[in-house]
């Protein structure tokens, strides 16, 4: 299997580069459009998340949160409590900051590899700024959806996070985490800074990236060809035929195929919202395989799927225990009642408690 893969490299080069060069003008408006958003939007809102989250963990302030989170961090995930700050970051800061935070607790010494890798697949989030403002307010018309979207989004991670560890975390953690020496603030501000730069500069190549490879599949037709043979799957699910592309542009880059998804969604908008949300995206999976180089990415796809799963069918159930059926775009949208959130929260808690009860079993026999 080895073999192959520098043949199958070199046949999926060849493969864009044939693409690309019949359809140069459709490439290079795509790079230009993927290089706007990075500058207007993606740098400016995660450089103060990066410079931030290098200073928690450079200046030893997450070993202390450490400390405080430890026992619930290890009861319920099997990890150290330092896995909390990742945890927290990659929900309030976006992707992929909890990535980050993650490789440079790994780095540190803070957490071993199989512990880093096991935290990334659900420290790795949207923030609270992209699903109210952009998916809430700027798609839907309603904050409250944004919050609603946010809150469902919390608690598939948390989900994501006992599925992705319920093998391991019965067993009790025997690796004695290291915290690393604290350092002067003006090192820690210095090097924050310089791999928030590199980590920026590696984002803004990924979304021009695919970008442009989002522009090339539509004009060589092979997105609506794509979309055409998911449209029996789409069916099954009860989802419009014409959300077939948009699912597949936001399976590509997220922000993309979220912009496109209500032109045809309809009723099936807010659960493919938040499946497109939970996954990332392969843009986004490729931004964070960048700023964890050298861990594996196994856990981190399979958490991401898995992620965009919990958060379609967490969405779902709130749809369907809303009192009358509402369409996504009309004014209603934007006074959702309030007890859907607390019967998302009954479920996910119900959920919790039976998962945390058997590993509390399991830890007796």
């Amino acid at each position: 299997m080895r073999r192959l893969l520098p043949y199958s490299a070199a046949f999926l080069a060849a493969i864009l580069f044939c693409l690309v060069v019949p359809h140069a003008a459709a490439a290079a408006r795509g790079a230009q459009e993927g290089l706007d958003v990075a500058l207007a939007t993606a740098i400016p809102a995660l450089f103060p998340f990066f410079v931030a989250s290098g200073l928690l963990i450079r200046s030893g302030a997450v070993s202390v949160v450490g400390k405080w989170c430890a026992p619930l961090i290890r009861r319920v995930y099997g990890l150290p409590g330092e896995a909390a700050g990742p945890l927290v970051l990659g929900l309030t800061g976006g992707y992929p900051i909890g990535a980050q935070a993650a490789r440079e607790l790994y780095d540190a010494g803070t957490l071993s590899r199989e512990e880093a890798e096991r935290l990334l697949g659900f420290c790795n989030n949207t923030g609270p700024a992209f699903l109210i403002g952009v998916c809430g307010a700027g798609l839907c018309g309603s904050v409250r959806t944004g919050v609603l979207l946010y809150g469902i989004h919390i608690a598939a991670a948390l989900l994501t996070g006992l599925a992705m560890t319920a093998r391991e975390s019965s067993q009790a953690m025997r690796h004695a985490s290291r915290a690393p020496e604290p350092l002067p603030f003006s090192t820690c501000l210095t090097q924050s800074v310089q791999q928030a730069g590199r980590a920026c500069l590696s984002i803004t190549a990924f979304i021009m990236l695919f970008s442009m490879l989002r522009r090339v599949l539509e004009a060589a037709g092979i997105l609506e060809h794509a979309a055409v043979l998911c449209t029996p799957l789409l069916w099954f699910l009860g989802a419009p035929a014409d959300a077939a592309q948009p699912l597949l542009v936001g399976i590509l880059e997220m922000t993309s195929g979220l912009v496109l998804l209500p032109e045809g969604a309809g009723r099936a908008l807010l659960p493919a919202m938040s499946f497109v949300v939970g996954f990332g995206g392969l843009s986004v999976l490729c931004q964070t395989a960048a700023a964890v180089n050298g861990l594996s990415l196994r856990r981190l796809f399979y958490g991401k799927v898995l992620h965009g799963l919990i958060a379609a069918a967490l969405t779902m159930i709130v749809q369907a225990i809303l009192p009358h059926p509402t369409p996504v775009f009309s004014a209603a949208l934007a006074s959702l009642p309030a007890h859907p959130a607390a019967g998302l929260l009954f479920v996910s808690i119900s959920i919790l408690c039976v998962t945390s009860s058997g590993k509390k079993h399991r830890n007796r026999l």
